[in-house]
């Protein structure tokens, strides 16, 4: 019989990396799935969760988290990137960039005046 490698993932901590990488503040995040931001923190914390809220918490950010209870032969469950995740971090990165940019303008326009 074959030995099934056991479960090493924290799925709260799975939960808020895919929150804080999408759309949704943690209040929206909070109102998709019915619930209080002081109990999405407690999500959070939660090492294990009950499969209904999963399922809706799956549904609401577009993520398949029952991945990581599959039992995998000797093996870590993978989480293969998608085009809306590289989208999502590309959107995020413009973001970044365009604040950096104008934090800089701020700079020199400030270094103009002196």
């Amino acid at each position: 019989m074959a030995k099934f490698a056991r479960m090493k993932r924290h799925i709260g901590r799975l939960i808020k990396d895919k929150v804080k990488s999408s759309k949704f503040s943690v209040t929206e995040f909070a109102r998709e799935i019915n619930c209080s931001r002081r109990n999405v923190y407690t999500i959070f914390e939660r090492e294990s969760v009950d499969t209904e809220l999963l399922k809706h918490i799956s549904a609401v950010l577009d993520y398949n988290f029952f991945q990581y209870y599959i039992p995998q032969l000797d093996k870590e469950p993978m989480h293969e990137p998608s085009i809306e995740d590289d989208y999502q971090k590309i959107t995020e990165l413009e973001k970044e960039n365009k604040y950096l940019k104008e934090i800089n303008q701020l700079l020199k326009d400030k270094l103009k005046k002196k």
